[in-house]
């Protein structure tokens, strides 16, 4: 056993709207997993945002190898379908390829390059995803100056979004700054409440129902709990205890308490899965028919 590379907790981003500066350079938001890339006397080793080894699980990735010894890149693991990012591909894992998408370089031949401005860690991290040369390993190409434009055309592609950093910015490890902006595409639809969870007299999530995009019919949608807060929760409580009924209006198999229609809500969520439900879905407002 050699010498080793630190982990290094990933640099977040603040969420906002799109933006443009010359000051910045703008990103596709990967829908992936986060992980640091590291190349030491250890070999190679992937890990998780949550420190979690990926390296055996993602081992026809064993090409970042070629980086050499001392690097550690900033990345995320990304499976792709129709060219666009796949996060359900990505846990099926057994579906296809996946692809490392390098965005930072935080050491290069045992250098910490923490303290150097992106502009210079980009221009290096070309460089090793060149020395690396191979169409598994991708570097997250972007633009300087035209946020809004850029997160047009990423969002009208079924990208995620757009993440602008600053040019001149250092790497925070650990750290959520200004640096670093999101910027996330945001779908939005009515839905029906058919049920709800309770816990110790407070509500906890909405069981909900949508049109099916295909054949318009009604369809279980999934559960939303973000986005309820405590003034949200005290007013619907009452209102769906009052509509309790035995059987939900349309097929589910959760356990919940169920309710007649009649509450009606507007969530925010970032895309249907395969199987119809609202991925990372946020309430946003009810009404009462």
């Amino acid at each position: 056993m050699g010498a080793t590379l630190p982990y290094v907790e990933p640099m977040l981003a603040v969420l906002g709207e799109p933006f443009d500066s010359e000051e910045h350079l703008f990103e596709v938001k990967w829908d992936g997993f986060r992980a640091l890339a590291t190349i030491d006397g250890d070999g190679l080793r992937l890990r998780s945002r949550r420190r979690l080894d990926m390296t055996r699980r993602f081992a026809d990735l064993s090409c970042l190898a070629r980086a050499g010894e001392g690097v550690a890149l900033d990345g995320e693991v990304v499976g792709f379908t129709d060219g666009r990012p796949d996060f359900e591909r990505l846990l099926e894992r057994d579906a296809g390829p996946v692809a490392f998408i390098a965005f930072d370089l935080l050491y290069d031949r045992w250098t910490s390059l923490l303290a150097r401005p992106l502009h210079e860690r980009r221009a290096r991290l070309a460089a090793v995803v060149q020395r690396i040369d191979d169409p598994r390993v991708q570097l997250s190409d972007g633009v300087v100056g035209a946020g809004k434009a850029f997160f047009a055309a990423i969002t009208a592609r079924g990208f995620e979004g757009v993440v602008g950093k600053r040019l001149d910015s250092v790497y925070e490890a650990g750290q959520r700054t200004g640096a670093w902006t999101k910027a996330k595409r945001v779908q939005m639809v009515h839905c029906v409440v058919l049920g709800y969870l309770a816990e110790a007299g407070d509500l906890r999530s909405l069981l909900l129902g949508a049109q099916d995009e295909a054949t318009g019919a009604l369809r279980y949608v999934g559960r939303c709990g973000s986005g309820l807060d405590a003034t949200t929760r005290r007013a619907m409580l009452p209102c769906l205890r009052a509509r309790h009924r035995a059987a939900p209006l349309v097929a589910c198999s959760e356990r919940a308490q169920w309710v007649e229609p009649g509450v009606y809500c507007v969530v925010k969520f970032v895309e249907r899965t395969r199987s119809g439900h609202l991925r990372a879905p946020v309430f946003v407002d009810w009404s009462l028919a």
